[in-house]
């Protein structure tokens, strides 16, 4: 459970957020640049929302979304066209007793299509299900494997992630524990055994957020830990296999916290686009925002970019609102029965330069329905532009879903691009995708996909990018020690601003 923080201190970060430049009304001069609709679905007015992730579960061309809700309550939104309809229990989702705070999308037994991972809080429901995606039988149908594959966990499960750790070209399976040791699911052949205790990653600190990146730029997939209670946060740098925990080295640990304090949620990204990915982690207590240096050492400019939030936040999310070029990112905050706790949006400046900072642009309509938990951008209308999908865990929340707003000539400055494996399969989390301007090599964004963002999720969609300009790119994927290249795409002449990338495949326009 949360531990609430008292009105004194809640009037105290209020405070210090308006002198820090965050409060909602320091951001007039951009608040204009921002505009958001809610969806308008019944469906999405329902309460105690915890977990949402994204992703093509039928391969219509569409992102469907998969929510779950306290007390056990799962569900899937089929979108069709822009159309949502919730068919879980059609397709053979379970609906069930207990929490399932945790959800992850996965191409676990690399059959071509996604499969879902729900992780469950507590000992007292059921363990955590695997369901397994039987599209490629021809089926639209899920049966449920968790037994079967050694997946069934149980405990106070957080994050779960599917990644390829050892690049042996299947997906490994992460789960964050808030009871007990984390576990690493190694994949073989469809069947999984822990192995974190024998590969160094044995931790026993009350985990909530993990993220899994190449933090060092060695080709290789490294490990942040978000702790609770006071414990120290961990990085595990992958050595040929092997984890280490070297955050104490690098000062990211975060050493003696308060008990009621603690990190929830971290996310990354490369917010300033110098090709290196940077992290943020959300936190009960101070937030961080690390710079890497791109040789694995970090920095925190929290403070010196304007987002050195200290409240009770539990996840961001990170997506190019305006597609200009620079990631913004979603702030979701929590307090134990104040269902309207602070929330922001904040806008990236560009270019760092001296003196410039994030700007909360967060807008009237989305402050008042806002999130406490699952944060996702996602472009659901296929138009260009990232949408918002929210969760809010409150008897009296929702799970909305904002459609940006952006003009139509700005919602088409983008590209996405769908990295897959040689034979064409969702296998690659945490591999990155840069993107150049095609006549001068200059790079303008490096994305990674997803490993686990948002609040215990992890989605499995194509990468976005928003542009300045509509001009030819080259497109680079880089896993392991991998690189392919598509080079010379228009993106004005690919209306749906979607592009396929098999690694290992020397494709050209």
């Amino acid at each position: 459970m949360a531990l609430r923080r008292s009105p004194g201190w809640r009037a105290l970060t209020v405070l210090m957020a308006s002198l820090l430049g965050l409060a909602v009304g320091s951001a007039s001069i951009l608040a204009q640049e921002v505009s958001f609709s809610q969806l308008d679905f019944a469906g999405f007015e329902a309460p105690l929302a915890l977990a949402n992730a994204w992703t093509d579960f039928d391969q219509d061309g569409w992102p469907d979304l998969a929510v779950s809700f306290e007390g056990g309550e799962l569900r899937l939104y089929r979108n069709q066209a822009g159309q949502f309809a919730n068919v879980a229990t059609t397709v053979g989702l379970r609906q069930e007793t207990g929490d399932p705070r945790s959800l992850a999308w996965g191409d676990y037994d690399a059959d071509g299509d996604l499969d879902l991972y729900v992780g469950f809080s507590g000992y007292d429901g059921p363990p955590n299900r695997l369901y397994r995606n039987d599209l490629e039988t021809g089926r639209l149908a899920f049966t449920e494997v968790g037994e079967a594959t050694g997946t069934a966990a149980r405990g106070v499960i957080r994050q779960v992630s599917f990644v390829d750790y050892d690049t042996d070209g299947d997906v490994d399976l992460f789960v964050a524990l808030r009871d007990d040791a984390n576990l690493l699911l190694r994949n073989e052949a469809g069947k999984f055994q822990d192995i974190a205790y024998d590969i160094g990653l044995f931790e026993p600190r009350r985990t909530v957020g993990a993220c899994w990146f190449d933090m060092d730029s060695d080709g290789d997939l490294d490990l942040f830990t978000a702790n609770q209670n006071g414990d120290r946060d961990g990085l595990f740098r992958n050595d040929a296999g092997m984890f280490r925990d070297i955050a104490a080295e690098l000062d990211m640990d975060q050493p003696r916290r308060p008990v009621e304090d603690g990190s929830v949620g971290c996310s990354v990204t490369d917010f300033d686009n110098d090709g290196d990915f940077d992290l943020h982690v959300a936190a009960y207590g101070h937030d961080r925002l690390y710079r890497n240096d791109g040789k694995g050492n970090f920095s925190d400019v929290a403070p010196q970019l304007g987002v050195a939030v200290y409240e009770h936040m539990v996840a961001a999310g990170w997506g190019d609102m305006h597609n200009d070029g620079w990631p913004d990112f979603y702030l979701a905050g929590f307090v134990w029965g104040e269902p309207a706790a602070v929330d922001f949006l904040f806008s990236n400046p560009g270019q760092p330069t001296a003196g410039r900072k994030f700007v909360n642009v967060l807008p009237e309509n989305i402050r008042r329905n806002g999130a406490d938990h699952g944060v996702h951008w996602v472009d659901f209308d296929r138009d260009g532009d990232l949408d918002l999908s929210l969760t809010h865990s409150d008897p009296g929340g929702q799970h909305p879903l904002y459609r940006n707003e952006l003009a139509q000539d700005v919602a088409k400055r983008s590209i996405q691009v769908l990295a897959l494996d040689p034979q064409g399969k969702y296998l690659l989390p945490g591999a990155e995708v840069r993107v150049y301007r095609a006549v001068t090599g200059e790079l303008l964004g490096t994305r990674m996909v997803d490993t686990g963002s948002g609040y215990n999720s992890q989605n499995a969609l194509p990468v976005h990018f928003g542009l300045a300009g509509l001009e030819p790119l080259d497109i680079e994927l880089r896993f392991g020690r991998q690189r392919t290249w598509l080079r010379g795409i228009d993106p004005a002449e690919n209306p749906d601003r979607v592009v396929q990338l098999r690694l290992g495949t020397a494709a050209q326009p």
